[in-house]
């Protein structure tokens, strides 16, 4: 019996390691995945990769594969030249260009098409959700469209905002891949439920006892915090891959 007991006790460590080690990689690669760094287009998170001068943003859709090329260093350059590759082969390419090259922040000269056209000349400011034109009126170039279910919005007629032009030039869409208002609450939830299994009294004695001086749970509430130690977890979970998707 005893050596049955010590195999049963050693078993259930091995186990109770195992699980432990295969929940530490997961958070490991949950956390890579939250802390990459990108940038949102089209309502798609893309992948930042720098290769030399060049940053590369890149990431898929429903549509296809987005592919954007940033070509020029900060404060080193007199220009950015702006590349976007979109499902459908539509490509676009873009130069934006600075009134003072060791400066980018005194503003943009003007940005060029890829035909070298001037398509815009104002006053671009980071982190401002709008441009201004060299009249001094709100520069207003959002692709808005009415699609039928399915239909693919890149084709001949799509249009690249001049503002997310500028803002890619800029790096200043640049963010996290993951969303901490769905990750904070997450962590409360799994903080709640490690205390609750813990100290099954706590929260509940917390809250009565300055009502009644031994306050007893009864089975009523006790049948609800089990099933609260299945439900916050799941919630938990739903809420951290709602933080990366």
């Amino acid at each position: 019996m005893d050596i049955e007991n010590i195999m049963r006790n050693t078993n259930k460590r091995l186990l109770k390691g195992l699980l432990l080690a295969v929940l530490a990689v997961a958070l490991i690669f949950y956390f890579i995945v939250f802390f990459t760094k990108g940038a949102e287009f089209d309502d798609t998170f893309l992948k930042k990769e720098v290769v030399s001068a060049d940053a590369h943003y890149m990431g898929r859709n429903m549509y296809g594969s987005i592919h954007i090329t940033v070509k020029g260093l900060k404060d080193v350059h007199r220009s950015a030249e702006v590349i976007f590759r979109l499902p459908n082969d539509i490509n676009r390419r873009y130069t934006v260009n600075f009134k003072d090259p060791k400066n980018w922040d005194a503003g943009i000269e003007n940005i060029k098409d890829g035909d070298g056209n001037i398509v815009f000349q104002g006053e671009y400011v980071k982190g401002r959700s709008f441009m201004v034109d060299k009249n001094g009126e709100l520069w207003l170039d959002y692709n808005a469209r009415v699609l039928t279910y399915g239909e693919s919005p890149y084709n001949e007629d799509f249009r690249i905002s001049l503002k997310n032009v500028a803002d890619f030039a800029y790096s200043a869409k640049d963010t996290t891949r993951g969303k901490y208002e769905y990750l904070l609450p997450a962590i409360l939830f799994l903080l709640i439920t490690l205390i609750d299994i813990k100290y099954p009294l706590f929260f509940f004695t917390l809250r009565h006892f300055m009502e009644v001086e031994d306050p007893k749970p009864s089975d009523l509430y006790l049948t609800i915090q089990r099933a609260s130690w299945v439900a916050y977890p799941v919630i938990a979970l739903l809420l951290m891959l709602a933080a990366i998707c």
